[in-house]
């Protein structure tokens, strides 16, 4: 996400980065659409309904957002050169980033999307801009500790739900109920304040559900980059290989049975005490099939590149269609747009999510047509260089 004179842009990482706005997009969706606590026993009613639940958590759910991570840590490098002497001036750079982030997701959280990625990944930024002079082997500890505390963060709380059997609880933080309502009944300033009250509720419920996660996958993307994994994916296909074979393997089995433990007795997570476990299972082993799909994806990019063309423009406008995802789910979902909040099974919310990626990812090719960078990259770019636009490279 940087930009640094002299450094052709790299295109596997916008492809991997388009790519997963869409399983971003696919899991945001039901949120918005359907319950603040995501599906419901009526969004499930139907067999295809049940279907597309699953698949989304089996194939999307916790993964994706692990890949953004990956390559938010990984685009560090192209702000702030690696070496053990941090460059002054790109630490400038990330700083002014960082702040842009914040405030574009505090904006995000409340008049868009409560569960919004970038105030998270803010805070998380700053956190990582300490291991900026760090070896590869002391940030690679810091992803291995920061995984290692998050799994047992997430395994004590869910330990912890079924033994004082509150595992099946629903949400009944009142703020949440009223953001239900507003969702579905409110004015957009309504829903704003309702989001503005839900939010410190929400960003507890995301610090230990996913930022040690995230943490842990910004510290591998930072250390991918300094090495170059993904500027030239050929010269690491052994490492890609086993990624593929032992990712997809181990992590399809995972998710599998977190997927199981999630529908076997109920709507879904966090709704009966198998689907708290599940959440648990799910979110600890997602890095297992995320980094499958790292290493399936780059022998993609390799033996067939344009099956991941698609994705490559929405990744070169990455900020602009993250955001515009959630303009256009808000206008058909919520109650001062066309006011379907509640009203569409789980298939339908998903196929609708999906669209919205495919209309901006070809909005986002046709605007790239004539532009560099997409238009909140480009305002992005021009804070972040102190009102200069930078060259383009990831």
């Amino acid at each position: 996400m940087g930009d640094v004179a002299g450094r052709a842009r790299q295109r596997f990482p916008d492809q991997l980065r388009g790519l997963a706005l869409l399983g971003i997009v696919v899991v945001n969706a039901p949120f918005m659409a359907i319950d603040v606590d995501g599906y419901t026993d009526d969004s499930l009613a139907t067999t295809v309904d049940r279907a597309a639940a699953m698949l989304t958590t089996l194939l999307a759910e916790g993964k994706f957002y692990l890949i953004f991570s990956f390559l938010f840590g990984y685009s560090a490098t192209f702000i702030v050169r690696p070496g053990p002497a941090v460059d002054e001036s790109g630490l400038r750079r990330y700083r002014r980033r960082l702040i842009a982030l914040a405030a574009l997701g505090l904006a995000h959280a409340i008049f868009l999307f409560l569960g919004d990625i970038l105030l998270s990944y803010a805070l998380l930024g700053a956190l990582l801009m300490l291991a900026f002079g760090w070896t590869d082997r002391a940030v690679l500890n810091l992803a291995l500790f920061s995984y290692l505390l998050a799994a047992t963060w997430l395994g004590l709380l869910v330990v912890g739900a079924v033994v004082d059997g509150s595992a099946g609880a629903q949400s009944v933080a009142p703020e949440l109920v009223e953001l239900n309502t507003a969702m579905s009944e409110g004015s957009f300033l309504q829903l704003a304040l309702a989001r503005a009250a839900a939010l410190p509720t929400t960003l507890l419920t995301l610090a230990s559900v996913q930022w040690g996660f995230a943490l842990a996958a910004f510290a591998l993307g930072l250390v991918a980059g300094r090495r170059g994994y993904l500027a030239d994916p050929a010269r690491h296909r052994v490492l890609w290989r086993r990624c593929a074979v032992w990712g997809l393997t181990l992590g399809f089995a995972a998710q599998a049975l977190a997927t199981w433990l999630a529908f076997t007795d109920g709507a879904g997570y966090a709704q009966t005490t198998l689907g708290l476990v599940g959440l648990g299972v799910g979110f600890i082993t997602a890095p297992v099939l995320a980094a499958g799909y790292l290493g399936g994806l780059a022998l993609l990019h390799l033996r067939w590149p344009s099956l991941l063309a698609p994705g490559e423009s929405a990744g070169r406008a990455s900020l602009s269609v993250y955001l515009g995802e959630s303009v256009v789910l808000c206008v058909i979902f919520c109650g001062w747009g066309l006011g379907w909040y509640g009203q569409l099974g789980a298939a339908a919310v998903t196929a609708i999510a999906a669209a919205t990626w495919g209309g901006l990812a070809l909005a986002a090719w046709a605007w790239l047509r004539f532009h560099r960078r997409g238009p909140l990259e480009i305002l992005m770019s021009k804070w972040q260089n102190g009102g200069s636009v930078g060259s383009s490279a990831r």
